[in-house]
């Protein structure tokens, strides 16, 4: 149904590419106005510029989301330009590898300074003036549900983002408000491609959708979380994987890339 969120306030971080880009036009392509917020402005600003495109209003932010203050200011921006934000997307993050015994502090902190920091950051800024109907949707991430070999610090942060999503959407529930978190599988996206780029060829045959997931299937999950027809679903995470967490290669395969048993 186009125009599903017209006359909607959107807020993506991490949106100057993959992943959160394609939420960011995806939602405007259903009539929301979007903040394009990002740590990378001009690639913020490219997007933003595609989405006037689409005939909708954009504006970029620069923003390092594990900043308090960059967060507050990034809300208070929007808010000034945009309006009211009825849609926070938290999807800032990073990826790394490495064994838990040569991981230094500073690399978990910053790990868990973007993928939760930040989640709280915005989301304590932003439902202070929510509504009824209004939506929160967190990216986590398969390797928060099933764990992940040589990357313990990423899949304890995304672990931690679901928990954080079932906690608020039952503090949030009784004003209306849903709170629910998406766990993308192998995503073609800079991010993924790590893993693309190493992995056989054909390592797909045993993803059961045959096939590498793409920005835009989160993109029409988050669309489906942000529009009136979820108002009934909320403290949910939803797997975008092709199957893959059914069959389970991902670990094996990093495993032996590690040279684990």
């Amino acid at each position: 149904m186009p125009g599903q969120l017209a006359g909607r306030v959107a807020l993506v971080t991490g949106a100057a590419s993959g992943i959160g880009r394609a939420i960011a036009l995806r939602f405007a392509r259903e009539g929301a106005k979007v903040a394009v917020v990002d740590i990378n402005l001009d690639g913020a600003k490219k997007v933003a510029k595609e989405i006037k495109g689409l005939k909708s209003k954009a504006i970029a932010i620069e923003c390092d989301v594990s900043q308090e203050k960059q967060v507050e200011q990034a809300v208070e921006k929007t808010q000034e330009q945009l309006g009211n934000i009825g849609i926070l997307v938290n999807n800032a993050g990073f990826a790394g590898g490495c064994f838990i015994a040569d991981l230094a502090t500073e690399e978990w902190r910053k790990m868990f300074g973007v993928h939760c920091d930040g989640m709280f950051f915005f989301s304590r800024a932003v439902i202070k003036c929510m509504e009824k109907g209004d939506r929160i949707i967190n990216i986590s991430s398969m390797d928060g549900i099933q764990g992940q070999v040589f990357s313990t610090h990423y899949a304890a942060a995304k672990g931690a983002v679901i928990a954080f999503t079932t906690s608020l959407a039952l503090e949030l529930a009784p004003r209306g408000i849903t709170v629910n978190s998406i766990a993308p599988g192998v995503i073609r996206t800079l991010m993924g491609e790590m893993l693309v780029e190493v992995a056989p060829s054909d390592f797909t045959n045993e993803i059961p959708a045959l096939r590498w997931g793409m920005p835009e299937d989160i993109a029409e999950t988050a669309l489906f979380l942000a529009s009136p027809g979820a108002s009934y679903v909320t403290g949910q995470t939803i797997l975008v994987d092709g199957g893959i967490t059914l069959a389970n290669p991902v670990n094996r395969f990093t495993a032996k890339l590690m040279g684990l048993p």
